[in-house]
């Protein structure tokens, strides 16, 4: 156990030592995350390098300590060649990230990185033969390679999407180190406490850089990391316990990025957009637009990552699958009864289901129509546009009329579909057209038409009436987007006033603190909201 609280500190004071020169270092080669009108809402270029200073801190602390403490250590052959593995995994992956960090490469191209970084993994002897499920024991056979990269490439891209604001994955890469590192020293696996707490150790480091105002970035380098170690040592900890808490308790740990992941899916998903089209629904954007400050929104998240964590650790302890289970249900009650997070996702889901069941049942719809509006994100009222839609519905008698708006940089989203009721989808005696809604450089969304190939109106017809409504529906969009600016400007400006008054409060307990012979670390930076994801 010593060696492994060694292991700890060691990689939070290497990575104290090495993240200023790397932060010097970027922006020379590239490394910086550069604000712009859109996503990214920082004032200054930041450096992303955070991932690279962890990597190096992790690998030097856990190699001398696993090489010194060799003698007190219950080294088997398989944990020589797994430890090499993970370090050549996430080596490979590291070098993706900081390809991607500097070139800004498409999703499925990092896909093929992560793929490669885990093949490594599997092919120096990581996997789990079964695993146990509602009392089942089940034998994975050649199935469990594909259990392993699944169950990686969850972990990694789930921590990398949460990766959105200042301190947000390091913060919960922190929580969920440290509980893992918990669960190995109970289970009595040194070598994997050893890697894991230099895991946490590197990420309460780089937190000194990272804490809102963040001064530096983990990057896409730094979120695929924390997900890859975490996943890869979590298999090795837990997985290959036959046993049904050892199946929950990693599951509770990654609760939190995984949410947020499946709610992103589910989101895009049910609203016809691809899984890597880039929006503002994350749980941290959530928390931002319900007014929160960057730091509070943080200790939410820290909170309820904790509730699911110490799920994790007591199914672990008291080997009752129960404790994470239970976890993981609270938090998502907490999340939604609360408003906090996934509403939206959750009326998405409900309407789906809903109007499956009555199309299995034969449930008659009332009404001439069929309507489902779905506010996803934001607050802004898009009634008169979708009327406007409805209404040239109504006069060419459509089947089915669907608007999607999905605007990032203004933190809105709606989704409206209307249908006549009475009527299925056939794709075999209906014709379907998608036309986006573009303003200058901007596509704000998108209008779909489906109607019956023998209907009223040809489709030449339909489409070239809806060319002709176009720019008056665009023009709803820019008076829609003008209004949106002035208050979020009014926001911001609440926002800054906000942090400058904190940054101030540190300021002044600093120097009441040198005053006394006492030290204090506080500092200030610049506000960000970046959103670097896995799939965008």
């Amino acid at each position: 156990m010593t060696i492994a609280l060694i292991s700890f500190v060691a990689a939070l004071i290497m990575t104290l030592l090495l993240m200023p020169g790397f932060m010097k270092l970027a922006p020379r080669i590239g490394l910086v995350d550069a604000p712009d009108d859109n996503r990214k809402l920082h004032k200054k270029p930041i450096p992303m390098v955070g991932g690279i200073s962890i990597f190096f801190a992790i690998a030097i602390t856990s190699a001398a300590c696993l090489y010194f403490g060799s003698d007190h250590l219950r080294f088997r052959t398989f944990d020589v060649q797994e430890m090499l593995g993970l370090l050549a995994g996430s080596l490979i992956l590291l070098l993706v990230g900081v390809v991607d960090d500097r070139f800004a490469i498409r999703g499925r191209q990092k896909l093929i990185g992560q793929i490669i970084a885990v093949t490594v993994l599997i092919a120096s002897g990581f996997s789990f033969d079964r695993l146990v499920f509602a009392g089942m024991e089940i034998e994975l056979g050649i199935a469990s390679w594909l259990a392993v990269y699944a169950w990686m490439l969850v972990a990694v891209n789930s921590v990398n999407l949460l990766d959105g604001a200042d301190g947000f994955a390091s913060t919960v890469g922190v929580i969920m180190a440290g509980s893992l590192g918990v669960m190995a020293l109970l289970d009595g696996k040194i070598v994997d406490a050893v890697v894991i707490l230099a895991l946490a150790g590197g990420l309460i480091g780089f937190l000194r850089f990272n804490f809102p105002p963040a001064k530096a970035f983990l990057g896409d380098a730094g979120s695929m990391l924390i997900g890859f170690l975490l996943g890869a040592l979590a298999i090795r900890c837990m997985f290959k316990q036959a046993a049904l808490y050892a199946f929950f308790a990693p599951i509770a740990l990654l609760a939190i990025p995984l949410i947020d992941t499946s709610a992103a899916i589910i989101r895009r998903r049910l609203t016809g957009r691809s899984i890597y089209t880039v929006d503002r629904g994350h749980l941290h954007h959530r928390l931002a637009k319900h007014g929160y400050s960057p730091r509070l929104s943080l200790l939410w998240v820290a909170a309820l990552c904790t509730v699911t964590a110490a799920g994790g650790v007591m199914a672990m302890y008291f080997r009752q699958s129960e404790y994470a289970v239970v976890s993981i249900i609270v938090v998502f009650i907490v999340m939604i009864a609360g408003k906090i997070f996934g509403l939206s996702e959750f009326q998405l889901v409900s309407t789906r289901v809903a109007g499956f069941a009555k199309s299995f049942v034969g449930v008659k719809e009332k009404g001439k129509h069929v309507q489902h509006r779905v506010h996803v994100q934001g607050v802004h009222d898009w009634e008169a546009l979708w009327d406007e839609v409805c209404d040239f519905a109504d006069e060419h008698e459509l089947n089915e009329v669907t608007i999607d708006l999905n605007l990032p940089w203004m933190h809105e989203s709606f989704h409206a579909t209307r249908r006549k009721a009475g009527t299925k989808k056939d794709r075999n005696h209906e014709w379907y057209a998608e036309v986006p809604l573009l303003v200058g450089n901007r596509i704000f969304g998108r209008i779909e038409v489906l109607n019956a190939k023998n209907g009223k109106f040809t489709h030449y017809q339909v489409l070239s009436d809806l060319l002709k409504i176009l720019p008056d529906l665009e023009q709803l969009l820019i008076e829609s987007e003008a209004s949106s600016v002035d208050m979020g400007r009014d926001e911001i400006a609440a926002m800054e006033a906000k942090e400058r008054a904190v940054d101030q409060n540190d300021e002044a307990e600093a120097d009441g603190a040198v005053s006394t012979g006492q030290s204090d670390d506080s500092h200030s930076g610049d506000q960000s909201a970046s959103d670097s994801m896995a799939i965008n």
